[in-house]
């Protein structure tokens, strides 16, 4: 019998895309599966990890994550580890440059796969905030050269209009770039009147809606209507959207403040508003004073939310241009726009996602494990939100699933703490009882990025969006 690499034994196989769900033995042979079988398949020459107990589901990916972004006082590329650690076997990263996803993956690459978004700043990554359709296509092209799949725009702090937003969608569209988009116009905000805005942008168009937890916060109505409204507008654009929720209550922001000591961006501003604050650097300094808002620094070797007087010394130093969070998120409004169907069976939101990363909230595991101890989620819908559907929305077709050939990209679960305790990309592992032994890791691009991608000297992966539930059938 030719000898098997690697064998995972009599851990409980939970794979939606194939309807299996039983204790049983996985064969893994050159990164990828071999086949499922009955426990105590002959196993002569092979490594085998006995894994009774626990739960094991196709690699976990996160949809919404950030290790590339642009940071003065983080290094997002940390986030590789912390989501190695949290399980994670691909990300995408939504908001940096192919240049930072290159450098990070080669100095803290944790054994990943990786997709970026290129994030469109106005007079840093773009032109200006009204872009002509001239700066917007050959910003978009650059993009795909450069190592990312697509471009995102974060409209929570550098909105544009509604038509540049349009076609930004558009010409994304057009060169079948991946276009994600955190809501928000110059015209509205990133709130739910944000989210509202989306039909008349989109058109016939395709698009990622970013973390939509976070437009049901309550700003606009009660949440709960809020709630009830996005899932009507989700459920109208089915077909033409990909979508997340993240379960976290802290936020992820930043406290940028301009010379006159007006907070800068949206998302900030509302939380500070929410709260009674001044969205100004004095209501800052006594948000963070009060525990409200926390500093995002590095601390003890890792990245931490830091409080009180500590933050605000961190704050003043970096004068206000630091990254911040509030606890704002609705557990009530993840739980409802997470677990909703719609009338044929289908979750209207697609994935459950961490915007995490560099940030410390990478908790999509744990919370789904939890919605399945509450009865929300069976464990077929769990595996579902964590792998099977994201790896459709990205057209990762080799993984999300364990059909012979497939990627053997694998998390383990402690079914009992609801914790990741294990993980393999291509068969390796990269975290073994919350200990990261993964390094490097590969870059997933489109056709247009081989060039850059064959002269960085890091693994990388062509893929191809057309496959991807965003763009099939359009």
């Amino acid at each position: 019998m030719e000898e098997n690499h690697l064998v995972l034994r009599g851990g409980r196989i939970i794979d939606p895309a194939n309807n299996f769900d039983e204790v049983a033995d996985i064969v893994i042979r050159c990164g990828k599966i071999q086949h499922i079988s009955e426990i105590g398949v002959e196993s002569s020459g092979a490594n085998t990890i006995n894994l009774k107990g626990k739960w094991v589901i196709p690699g976990q990916i996160d949809t919404h994550a950030h290790v590339a972004g642009i940071s003065r006082t983080v290094d997002p590329s940390l986030g590789y580890g912390m989501l190695a650690k949290a399980g994670t076997t691909t990300v995408v990263d939504m908001g940096g440059t192919g240049k930072n996803l290159i450098d990070g993956i080669k100095r803290n690459g944790a054994g990943l796969n990786v997709a970026g978004q290129f994030a469109l700043i106005p007079g840093l990554t773009i032109p200006s905030d009204n872009p002509s359709k001239g700066e917007i296509a050959s910003t978009v092209s650059d993009a795909l050269r450069q190592g990312c799949i697509g471009v995102k725009m974060l409209g929570g702090y550098h909105p544009f209009s509604p038509e540049t937003t349009s076609e930004i969608v558009r010409e994304s569209n057009s060169q079948g770039a991946y276009v994600a988009f955190h809501v928000g116009s110059k015209d509205s905000g990133s709130h739910l009147g944000g989210l509202r805005e989306i039909p008349e942008i989109l058109g016939e168009g395709r698009l990622h809606i970013c973390h939509v937890n976070s437009y049901c916060r309550g700003v606009v109505k009660d949440s709960g209507d809020e709630c009830k409204e996005a899932i009507a507008i989700l459920s109208s654009l089915k077909g033409q959207i990909n979508s997340e929720v993240y379960h976290a209550v802290a936020n992820g922001t930043n406290g940028a403040c301009d010379k006159d000591g007006n907070v800068i961006a949206n998302v900030p501003r509302n939380c500070l508003v929410a709260r009674g604050f001044e969205p100004t650097i004095d209501g800052m300094r006594q948000a963070i004073m009060d525990g409200y808002a926390s500093v995002i620094s590095v601390k003890g070797g890792g990245i931490s939310y830091i409080k009180g007087k500590e933050a605000l010394d961190i704050y003043n130093k970096s004068k206000t241009m630091v990254g911040m969070s509030f606890p704002v998120n609705l557990p009530g409004s993840a739980f409802n726009l997470t677990t909703e169907k719609d009338s044929v069976g289908d979750f209207v939101v697609d994935a459950v996602s961490t915007d995490g990363g560099s940030h410390p909230r990478n908790v999509a595991i744990q919370t789904s494990m939890a919605l399945v101890r509450f009865g929300a989620f069976t464990p077929m819908d769990m595996a579902s939100k964590l792998s099977w559907t994201p790896s459709r929305m990205m057209g990762l077709l080799n993984k999300g699933h364990f059909s012979q050939g497939a990627d053997a990209d694998i998390t383990v679960i402690d079914p009992h703490s609801g914790e990741p305790v294990m993980s393999f990309v291509d068969g390796d592992p990269i975290m073994i009882n919350g200990e990261v032994i993964g390094k490097g890791g590969r870059i997933l691009v489109t056709a247009a990025a081989e060039r850059t991608m064959s002269d960085s000297g890091v693994k990388y992966q062509v893929i191809d969006l057309a496959e991807s539930k965003l763009y099939q059938n359009y």
